[in-house]
């Protein structure tokens, strides 16, 4: 059976937007009671962080003052480096007291000395610039960063002294041949000894006469402490001139 409606048109629109006032209400405080829910959930965040910041802090700044601390002892270290480099390298020539001793010590009695002559000689130095456009380009580049005081200092007594060798030569008179190749032989086992060399000697002309051969003997030293261990050459014509004895136990 059809149901038959009565009520003005208008009541049911009052009803239906009473419904519709409902579901609007339900719909804004689901809204509201989300916005509530994330802004103090954001809050609490923002405590919770600030709170961790507040902690950290300290040790933030802690952290700085070590990291300072550590680039000021790099520093220092870095310059104790540089001035124990320069000490060490004044420090290192080899006593010519005691290369004179090492010639000496080992001279056999029948020797008798009439000079000895304590000098210096360039070593030869190792290639470092190259020519052509290479040599070119490295005159373009820009100079280098200034070095430290010590640094400098050290730079210019290596560029002075690394390639200077001492060398000894005595000149005497001895009447058993034999007995100066042994001394040469016992000199050059010296480890402060590169090369040691007879590097002349004269017999008499008239054996009857009795007279003591006169010679001369060369003997180069090592580099010293902080010098470059290059391979330390004699004299042109030094070799082929007299007889060589190596120096140390690895020569």
């Amino acid at each position: 059976m059809k149901t038959i409606d009565f009520l003005p048109e208008i009541y049911r629109e009052r009803i239906a937007l009473r419904q519709a006032r409902v579901w609007w209400g339900i719909v804004v405080l689901i809204f509201g009671v989300a916005i509530v829910s994330t802004a103090a959930a954001q809050h609490l965040l923002k405590k919770s962080v600030q709170k961790q910041f507040d902690d950290l802090a300290p040790q933030y700044a802690e952290a700085q003052l070590q990291v300072q601390r550590l680039g000021k002892v790099q520093t220092d270290n870095r310059t104790a480096g540089h001035w124990a480099g320069l000490v060490t390298y004044l420090e290192q020539p080899w006593p010519r007291s005691q290369l004179i001793a090492e010639v000496v010590r080992p001279l056999p009695a029948a020797v008798r000395l009439t000079e000895l002559i304590v000098a210096e000689e360039e070593a030869a130095r190792p290639v470092t610039e190259e020519a052509g456009p290479r040599r070119r380009s490295r005159a373009a580049e820009p100079p280098a960063q200034k070095l430290a005081p010590p640094l400098a200092d050290l730079e210019a007594l290596r560029k002075a002294h690394d390639y200077k060798r001492p060398v000894i030569e005595i000149t005497g008179t001895i009447g058993d041949v034999a007995l100066l190749h042994e001394y040469v032989g016992e000199v050059g086992r010296s480890p402060l000894v590169a090369r040691a060399l007879i590097k002349s000697h004269a017999s008499p002309a008239t054996a009857a006469l009795d007279q003591p051969t006169t010679f001369t003997v060369r003997v180069v030293f090592r580099p010293s402490h902080g010098q470059p261990d290059a391979e330390t050459g004699v004299a042109d014509g030094d070799g082929a001139r007299g007889q060589v004895a190596q120096g140390g136990s690895g020569s």
